[in-house]
């Protein structure tokens, strides 16, 4: 069984201009956290994700490890891409 994130919650955490990096939150349907950091286009504007990282309050939904594991870095995209129409 593939693993499938949805996100049903995401906000701005931080967001600096000057440089053009912000950080999001999102909530997954299946209770996890995980924070993405976003770099934007100098001429477009539009946000790219470079990298994620699980807030360890719920054992990863793939491998059901406590500690670290980079285990959603495969979904990064699929999550970035649903979080930022939340914040649109």
């Amino acid at each position: 069984m593939a693993y499938d994130p949805q996100v049903v919650d995401a906000t701005i955490v931080s967001d600096n201009k000057k440089n053009g990096l912000f950080e999001v939150v999102v909530s997954l349907k299946d209770r996890n956290k995980c924070r993405l950091f976003f770099e934007r286009d100098a001429e477009t504007g539009i946000g790219r994700v470079t990298d994620l990282n699980r807030l360890m309050k719920e054992p990863c939904p793939i491998c059901r490890k406590d500690y670290l594991c980079n285990c959603l870095d495969r979904y990064k995209f699929s999550i970035a891409d649903q979080a930022l129409t939340f914040i649109k």
